[in-house]
């Protein structure tokens, strides 16, 4: 047990411990956040230059699409817009954002938004190369002795602060604005759409201060819907860009000239699952396998036939009629190009968590650019064709027939 006149000395020290600690951590803070600094100015004049991890006989060039996104990636001193770059899963979009954010390079820093939300202060202080933080001596002492510690500030929120800072820099000198790619932004609508309007809200006022620029990268869906339906989406470039799936010429040239495919062949796995590269991909590999064309097939429908059900859009599920209906007007004889207006599909439904949750089951795919719904892809249509019979739909003028 401490005597009086040591109790009385280590308060009389206590104080002094603390203040010299406490100006030593903010001594640590401030020289941490000018080296940030000086790391992310360096990281911009550079930029970032993501790494393109393909092999060459899996990559299709796409120059034209590649030059329009480098084109976003170049915007004038006067550009007050954020954009919106929207793409099917499988359609390749993260490779060409990739590429065009490579060959563009200074002025433009790109962040890969991770499926693990608990890795998303990383990832942005990775891509603008900031020093990881470290928990000071103060710190630890004040969460030992403070009951109602504050957090901390998000390390995404103080990136976002220094960049505004470091575009200022970068203006000056280049006199345009920088440009900041956020990857995989569907990530955060499913499971923290917050932070996507965080970030959306950020590249508003950005837009208008002609700061820097901001460009999402999504699939489509439910994040152009909610973009869209924030006042923040007056800053938003229209019509949205969008990244379609390969023409029937880039495919075959794929499957023949990269996969050593016949052309016969080509044909019927052209037929199944159409111009989408990570499907073509994986029939090709099946294929090239010795499966059986009828074994391919068989699979890719299995497949799809699971996400129908976990829709809920197969007999007795909660979405079935009104998945029937849609799916009848889509395929109606006079509607040639197999799509409806977002406003018919959304007569179907009363309530805005339904359509949501409908259009989100990787059945149905809005398309911003033309604000129009269709099949998510032609596997799906493939499907419907193939169980004419569960739709009430004509039988198929498509169907896949097995030649010898």
């Amino acid at each position: 047990m401490l005597g009086e006149n040591s109790t009385t000395a280590w308060r009389k020290k206590a104080p002094t411990d603390l203040s010299n600690t406490v100006n030593r951590d903010v001594l640590y803070a401030c020289c941490r956040s000018l080296y940030n600094e000086n790391l992310l100015n360096k990281t911009v004049e550079k930029g970032t230059q993501p790494k393109i991890d393909i092999s060459n006989d899996e990559f299709v060039s796409r120059p034209q699409v590649v030059e329009r996104i480098k084109e976003i990636l170049q915007p004038h001193k006067n550009h007050s817009y954020y954009h919106l770059i929207c793409g099917e899963h499988g359609t390749g979009k993260t490779t060409l954002a990739r590429i065009a954010s490579s060959e563009v390079g200074c002025g433009v820093i790109y962040v890969d938004i991770p499926a693990d939300l608990s890795g998303l202060d990383k990832a942005f202080g990775k891509a603008i190369n900031f020093a990881s933080e470290k928990i000071s001596i103060t710190g630890q002492w004040l969460r030992k002795i403070k009951s109602d510690d504050t957090p901390k500030i998000s390390e995404c929120a103080k990136a976002l602060k220094t960049f505004r800072h470091a575009s200022e820099v970068y203006k000056a000198k280049h006199d345009k604005p920088m440009v900041i790619v956020y990857d995989n932004v569907s990530y955060l609508v499913h499971k923290n759409p917050k932070i996507l309007d965080i970030l959306q809200d950020d590249a508003k006022h950005s837009a208008d201060d002609r700061k820097y620029i901001a460009v999402f990268v999504c699939s489509e869906g439910s994040v152009p819907q909610r973009m869209e339906s924030r006042s923040a989406w007056s800053r938003a470039k229209t019509p949205v860009m969008e990244i379609g799936d390969l023409s029937k010429e880039e495919s075959m040239e794929y499957l023949i000239k990269k996969r050593k495919i016949k052309e016969v062949d080509v044909k019927k796995l052209f037929d199944l699952v159409g111009g989408r590269i990570i499907e073509l991909k994986t029939v090709a590999d099946d294929f090239l396998k010795g499966q059986e064309f009828e074994v391919v097939k068989k699979q890719v429908l299995n497949k799809v036939e699971k996400t129908f059900r976990s829709a809920e859009l197969l007999p007795n599920g909660l979405y079935y009629e009104v998945g029937k209906s849609i799916i009848g007007d889509l395929l109606n004889s006079n509607n040639k190009s197999n799509e409806l207006s977002f406003l018919d599909f959304n007569k179907y439904f009363d309530k805005t968590e339904k359509l949501n949750e409908v259009l989100g089951s990787n059945i149905f795919s809005y398309h911003p650019e033309k604000n129009v719904v269709t099949f998510q892809s032609q596997s799906v249509k493939c499907y419907v064709h193939e169980n004419a019979d569960i739709f009430s739909v004509p039988g198929s003028h498509i169907k896949i027939i097995e030649v010898n």
